[in-house]
């Protein structure tokens, strides 16, 4: 049993002072009291807020972070980076991938999230394509010596177009017949650990049938988490228009029961019609500001969807950057730019948008297929961030005041990450070695 004190603390109903915790042997919450007093044995803590689940991550991709930021055609796009991503993934075996993710978890816990869904569809392994199990057994093994909770999601990617035209050589890797797919997920269900769990994942409508989601669905059951790739790309909003006479949204509702065990990945090019379509059904829409800037995708209708009580998850997805705070800061900056005003992001209970921001992103991400939500409440997950109040920048700030701070001014700003009551260590000079040496191979 452990216990600690902070002197202030973001629950999703505002911040408290004086908050008084007792933990378990599991990380699990069992007493919290606000307005009290330390213990002697209580560590203390003057500042902190939950840790932040990561919505969506394909973790091989960190390796080509910053080596995509050059010219390849007149009109560089998401498709042009897609095909350098694929020269990446078609280099990377098993063991691998089993580095850098371990990196690349550790990277986050150190960063201020406590949990990852990986979108992960390298299925076959390199030079062996009958193994389809060792590339997740990488994932699963590396979030469990990381210490980072997971959420696996084996993507079914059976096609290349909406028209159901093959998959290009590059992306044979990624193929599973519905069988195969069922019988993995029925395998990895078995080689889990504790504190990871598994989610039915399709990558896009562009990739996979209606009917083959469906048979997919009828044999695992919808009571799982299931994400999708829906609405990035302007291309693909037309690809569904031509084909089906809806848009990508609307086409996933005409066919599905859609409920908020879905979670809806990037969803950028949204009519009122989705909008409403999708806050209504309590699925998640899972943003990734920083990956979509980078790849020119466009701009979330954030403030119409916040006026529907739409829900959103982050994540980190191709890794440009791995920090919580700057993904809602370009989350913000995006709808500033685009209305031309400031503070979007609040309402009148909480006007200071790095807690409107922050807990409306914990809170949709544990519905998002991830564990029991982080914070300070009886029965959450003891998983939080320390904010370094000592930084100069923080300086006679109070909580909400500091928050802002680190979204907008310095991200860095952090003490320590605890994940079940524990302190994050700093990665050490093995796990540096084993990823630099994996990058010298691919790059």
């Amino acid at each position: 049993m452990k216990s600690f004190f902070f002197h202030e603390a973001l629950f999703p109903s505002g911040w408290s002072k004086d908050v008084r915790i007792d933990v378990d042997e599991k990380g699990t919450i069992t007493s919290s009291v606000v307005n009290s007093m330390p213990n002697e044995n209580d560590e203390i803590i003057n500042c902190a807020i939950p840790a932040m689940p990561n919505c969506h991550s394909h973790v091989f991709q960190r390796t080509m972070a910053g080596q995509t930021e050059y010219k390849t055609s007149e009109n560089d796009s998401f498709w042009s980076w897609r095909n350098l991503m694929y020269e990446y993934a078609n280099k990377i075996n098993s063991e691998q991938l089993y580095h850098i993710a371990r990196y690349v978890y550790h990277e986050m816990l150190l960063c201020g999230y406590s949990s990852v869904c990986e979108f992960h569809y390298i299925h076959r392994e390199l030079n062996n394509p009958e193994d389809t199990n060792s590339m997740s057994q990488a994932i699963i093994q590396a979030a469990h010596d990381a210490g980072i909770e997971l959420t696996l999601l084996p993507v079914l990617y059976q096609q290349s177009h909406v028209d159901g035209t093959p998959l290009t050589k590059s992306q044979e890797r990624f193929y599973l017949s519905n069988s195969d797919y069922i019988e993995l997920y029925q395998s990895l269900e078995k080689q889990l650990y504790e504190c990871q769990k598994l989610g039915i994942c399709f990558h896009s409508l562009r990739a996979v049938s209606i009917e083959n989601m469906q048979i997919v669905l009828d044999e695992l059951g919808n009571n799982h988490p299931i994400h999708i790739h829906i609405s990035e790309q302007v291309a693909e909003v037309e690809q569904l228009l031509e084909h089906t006479n809806m848009r990508p949204v609307e086409y996933l509702f005409h066919n599905f029961e859609v409920n908020s065990n879905w979670s809806l990945i990037h969803a950028t090019h949204l009519n009122d019609n989705e909008i409403n379509l999708i806050a209504k059904s309590g699925a998640i829409a899972g943003l990734c500001p920083m990956t979509e800037a980078n790849l020119g995708d466009g701009v979330f209708p954030l403030p119409e969807y916040f006026r529907q009580n739409g829900k959103i998850a982050i994540g980190s997805d191709s890794h440009i950057v791995i920090n919580p705070f700057q993904e809602l800061q370009i989350l913000e900056y995006s709808q500033r730019l685009q209305l031309r005003q400031r503070v979007v992001s609040s309402n009148s209970k909480t006007s200071h948008v790095g807690t409107f921001l922050w807990n409306n992103a914990v809170s949709g991400s544990k519905l998002s297929g991830q564990f029991c939500g982080n914070g300070f409440n009886v029965g959450d997950k003891a998983n939080w961030i320390e904010i370094d109040t000592h930084n100069p920048l923080l300086t006679n700030l109070n909580g909400e005041q500091c928050l802002d701070t680190l979204v907008f001014v310095d991200s860095n700003a952090i003490a320590s990450t605890y994940i079940n009551a524990h302190k994050t260590e700093k990665q050490n000079d093995k796990l540096i070695e084993n990823y630099k040496k994996t990058l010298k191979l691919l790059r």
